[in-house]
């Protein structure tokens, strides 16, 4: 007999659950709250309003409690340009939609752009960056490329060096191609000393090597090699 009651008690439970869920998803329901609009909150210069407006178009209509939440923030941080996406209900028929877009500080290879965390992403057009510095290396590394640029680059504003380009390559092997036609090389064996020692040394040098392109390779414990640029 206890364990009858306990079914029926059981299946009331249920029924009710399923009753309210019905009263607040189902759209003959007279509880029913379909989402009507929603609001997009953020700074956009690469993000184009078509792509999101056509992620955000299709919920409209769903029952404002039901709606995933979750499905709609991946959807939206799989576009291009979108970096972050926080998305929230907001009584009584509103979607509420925060969008952080991707913001690049240097280009990735032929095809990617790098933000100032070291995260690397492909939009499909990455025209109008071309004034970037390019990086190269494995994409595991991204972040010690972009961090060493930062330091390589600090460094070489004492004698008016501009890196263009920076590679990283197997072998521990640093290449900064400069804006005056100029390439430095550097191992990462006490790199930073290295290149310090060139900063020192270069206003030294010959005026007529410093006025044309040269070739500096730093990888060596007693000093660095002058040669013609390649």
């Amino acid at each position: 007999m206890k364990r009858f009651i306990l079914i029926v008690v059981f299946l009331m439970v249920l029924v009710s659950v399923w009753g309210i869920s019905w009263l607040f998803t189902d759209k003959n329901s007279p509880l029913f709250k379909p989402i009507e609009r929603y609001e997009l909150v953020g700074e956009f210069i690469h993000i184009q309003p078509k792509e999101l407006n056509e992620v955000l178009d299709r919920y409209l209509g769903q029952s404002f409690w039901e709606i995933e939440l979750s499905v709609i923030q991946s959807e939206l941080t799989k576009l291009d340009w979108v970096r972050h996406a926080v998305v929230g209900r907001r009584w009584p028929n509103q979607i509420y939609v925060e969008i952080e877009e991707q913001s690049p500080v240097a280009r990735w290879g032929d095809l990617g752009l790098i933000t100032q965390s070291g995260e690397v992403f492909y939009p499909k057009n990455s025209a109008g960056f071309e004034h970037l510095v390019r990086l190269k290396g494995e994409l595991s590394e991204s972040g010690k490329v972009l961090a060493s640029l930062r330091v390589f680059q600090e460094k070489l504003d004492a004698i008016g060096f501009r890196i263009l380009s920076l590679t990283y390559r197997m072998g521990d092997v640093w290449r900064m191609n400069l804006l005056n036609g100029s390439q430095i090389v550097l191992d990462t064996k006490e790199g930073e000393h290295k290149l310090n020692r060139f900063v020192a040394a270069y206003p030294q040098l010959a005026e007529s090597l410093r006025k044309s392109p040269q070739r500096y390779d730093l990888r060596y414990s007693n000093g660095f090699i002058v040669g013609k640029s390649p």
